[in-house]
């Protein structure tokens, strides 16, 4: 889903969307997924992000223990 299509979203969708994908356990899936693409060098993302998504892989993580 790219940003445009998400944008388009009423914000109860967007909601929605978050809670299924926690509720369902793909949040921590997709995060490590994403990871593994952008140490596996087929995405490029700036530093900072990178570590972004690190710091929130071990939140949910932890939550999800």
């Amino acid at each position: 889903m790219g940003k445009a299509l998400f944008e388009q979203l009423s914000v109860e969708e967007q909601e929605l969307l978050l809670h299924l994908l926690f509720n369902q356990d793909y949040a921590l899936e997709l995060v490590s997924c994403e990871l593994y693409d952008i140490e596996n060098g087929h995405k490029q993302v700036e530093e900072t992000h990178y570590k972004k998504l690190i710091k929130l892989y071990d939140r949910l993580r932890e939550t999800s223990m």
